[in-house]
């Protein structure tokens, strides 16, 4: 409640960390250091995460859910998937504690000087969320115009293989913002793009229309694999990546009773899950015994395969031969000659970027369009998001990297890059699983690795996992280790982190983190 004060005793907030207090339901979080004492909103805008519980690295608090960070000097962001600074609380120092106001103090007005009047936006999600977000919060005020296929207005698309399925749930609670053209000031279109000219900065619609702007960013990420299966138009056969697609999905598990997911990726062992915990009987037919092997090794997939067998997930190894059904879905025949009924069959067999838009430039073998670290394909058009294989500063690769806070993180470079900041893409790619209710971290890029350094018990689901080659660590996963995967992540983006000997050897990251910027 505005003007209620929270009190907290010195003593209490560690220097150089952080403690959150209350009066009754308020909450702030306090934070310590040599310059005094701040107060800032106690939870993560992105979705609402304690971030007493988060850390503090090199002058940055990270969320402990998904690793927004923010700098603790004054709370303005600085990693997503947050999209917003943290609300900041004036403090003063009454003897032995200190007493925060519940007033927000207004946040920093700021002007750019516009190099360019009018910004275009080829796509609606992650990518060009972030960039329309960051030229708004950095005083950008020229034209935004935002153009795709989707009618929805931006929504999270991390949450629809979540929660989202575990119930019927309203599609407004996974949009980003209701009204979110109108309060960032930008034009939506919803029209089909049928080519970008980067040389002529145009793009042109569909229906015959030709955009033009000074700045162009293409962010039209990707869509569904639909593989050519017999049977695959069948009612009751489903891909998930959109919201229409989330819909549809939740609307047949609210009358069906068996799913076959097809793949034991990402996004269909998240679905499977929360398919289970609605009550739906769910087996994962995959080639692969071990689901997540080749990426995480062999001790992590097994243990979460064993816990989502726990969790009722029945897993079968194959390949679909065809889906059955007259009419509607009946069953999914595998090639050795079984007959695994379903009435809901949903397929997670990747997604395939759309990289065909611009002229001139033809995707690589990955389907990305390959560009340096600016994210530049020509003067004032940039590219971001999953269509952009680009080089990845830790590995030393080119990426292609279909991870939503990756997105983010190029959206927000070509925002500031629209504004004059030049320079190369550096951010440290992460990205969060909900494995039913285990939550996997995932940092950096490991495409291959020549071995793994295992530091606790994955059958437990307590440990974290590094990545090397040659000697060093490219990539990291975990699940229940927060400390020393934020560490990791941090002194990733920074250059930062030890060789692979060391870390083998023990080296403590959270500390070696703390002081690092």
């Amino acid at each position: 409640m505005p003007g209620t004060e929270i009190r907290l005793a010195l003593d209490a907030i560690p220097m150089g960390g952080m403690k959150e207090g209350a009066a009754g339901d308020d909450k702030v979080l306090f934070v310590r250091d040599a310059s005094g004492v701040r107060a800032f909103q106690a939870k993560c805008p992105h979705l609402g995460a304690p971030l007493a519980k988060g850390e503090i690295c090199g002058g940055r608090l990270y969320c402990p859910w998904h690793k927004a960070a923010f700098a603790l000097a004054d709370g303005s962001l600085e990693e997503p998937p947050a999209l917003d600074s943290l609300t900041r609380y004036p403090v003063r120092i009454e003897g032995a504690e200190a007493v925060a106001t519940l007033t927000p103090e207004p946040a920093p007005t700021k002007t750019v000087g516009a190099p360019v009047e009018s910004v275009l936006i080829v796509g609606s999600g992650a990518a060009a969320v972030a960039c329309v977000k960051t030229l708004r919060r950095e005083g950008y005020d020229g034209r935004i115009t935002m153009v795709g296929r989707e009618a929805h207005p931006p929504y999270d698309r991390t949450k629809l293989s979540k929660q989202f399925l575990a119930k019927p749930t309203p599609p407004e609670k996974v949009l980003i913002e209701p009204d979110f053209a109108e309060s960032n000031k930008v034009e939506r279109l919803t029209a089909d793009v049928t080519e970008v000219d980067p040389a002529a900065r145009e793009v042109r619609l569909k229906d015959g229309r030709t955009l033009k702007a000074e700045a162009i960013l293409v962010a039209t990420g990707s869509r569904a694999a639909m593989p050519d299966f017999p049977g695959k138009d069948l009612d009751g056969v489903f891909t998930l990546r959109s919201l229409d697609d989330a819909l549809r999905v939740s609307e047949a598990a609210g009358k069906g009773k068996t799913v076959v997911v097809v793949g034991a990726g990402f996004i269909g062992m998240e679905a499977a899950a929360f398919l289970t915990k609605r009550g739906l009987a769910v087996t994962v037919l995959a080639r692969e015994e071990v689901p997540f092997a080749k990426r995480f090794g062999e001790a992590v997939g097994a243990a979460l395969r064993q816990y989502h067998a726990g969790n009722g997930v029945t897993f079968v190894q194959g390949s679909v031969a065809g889906i059955a059904g007259n009419g509607h879905v009946e069953a999914v025949e595998t090639e050795d000659g079984r007959r695994l009924p379903a009435d809901i069959v949903l397929v997670g067999a990747g997604a395939k970027p759309e990289a065909d838009l611009i002229a001139g430039i033809a995707p690589d073998d990955s389907g990305g369009l390959t560009v340096g670290g600016d994210l530049k394909v020509a003067d004032g058009v940039w590219i971001a998001g999953d269509i952009a294989a680009f080089p990845e500063k830790a590995s030393g690769q080119t990426a292609r990297i279909e991870h939503w806070r990756l997105a983010q993180q190029h959206g927000t470079h070509v925002a500031h890059a629209i504004l004059g900041r030049g320079g190369d893409f550096t951010g440290a790619p992460f990205f969060w699983s909900n494995q039913g209710d285990k939550r996997l971290d995932y940092g950096g890029y490991a495409k291959g690795f020549d071995r793994i350094i295992l530091q606790g018990d994955p059958a437990t689901l307590d440990f974290i996992a590094y990545y090397v080659t040659g000697d060093t660590v490219t990539a990291a996963c975990s699940i229940g280790r927060n400390g020393a995967f934020t560490a990791f992540l941090h002194l990733l983006g920074l250059g930062r982190l030890p060789k692979a000997a060391e870390i083998e050897a023990g080296a403590d990251l959270p500390a070696l983190a703390r002081d690092a910027a």
